[in-house]
Parts: structure tokens; C-alpha cells; sequence
């Protein structure tokens, strides 16, 4: 039970950024709208959006742990999770 509780919260601890990201989202329209938009598209052009943003990104020395939250963006999985979350207004980001 205690292994569990740990690998769940190095987890947690490994995806805040991701998570603060969808957060920001769901609390900001604006955001959710642009996000949203991204995650909308097929998985070539949402990965080419996201390797454009993560090259501004890093151009403008953004904090490296929001652009590992975008990094995550390029998986096809979680970009189609994190869609879910923003457009069912799912909160549940376990």
C-alpha cells in the first residue's frame, strides 16, 4: 500500500506542470480556446503546432517545466486526454 501511495505521488509530483497547464485552461477561456484548437487537430498538424510553439517556447526562455507540460502535447494519447478534459469538462486529471 505504501509503494503504491509513493509511485502515485512521484507521479503527481512528475506531471504538475502538465497538470497546472490544463488547470490554467480550464479556468481561462481564452486559453481553453487556443489549447483546445491544438488539440483539435490530427496528430501530424497538432505535433507540428506543438514543435513551433516548443521552438518560441524556447526562444523566449520559457520555464523549462512548462515547456516539458507542451512537450507532453506531442503523444498522441495525452493530447487526446487532455482534449477530453478540456472539452467534457472532465476534472479528473489521474
Amino acid at each position: 500500500m505504501i509503494r503504491e501511495f509513493l509511485r502515485r505521488l512521484q507521479l503527481i509530483v512528475k506531471n504538475e506542470p502538465f497538470v497546472t497547464m490544463i488547470r490554467v485552461a480550464q479556468e481561462d477561456p481564452e486559453i481553453k480556446a487556443w489549447l483546445t484548437g491544438i488539440l483539435s487537430l490530427d496528430n501530424f498538424n497538432r505535433k507540428s503546432a506543438v514543435n513551433t510553439l516548443l521552438e518560441q517556447l524556447i526562444l523566449e526562455k520559457a520555464p523549462s517545466e512548462f515547456i516539458s507540460a507542451v512537450e507532453s502535447l506531442r503523444d498522441d494519447q495525452v493530447a487526446h486526454r487532455a482534449l477530453e478534459i478540456l472539452t467534457k469538462g472532465k476534472s479528473d486529471l489521474g
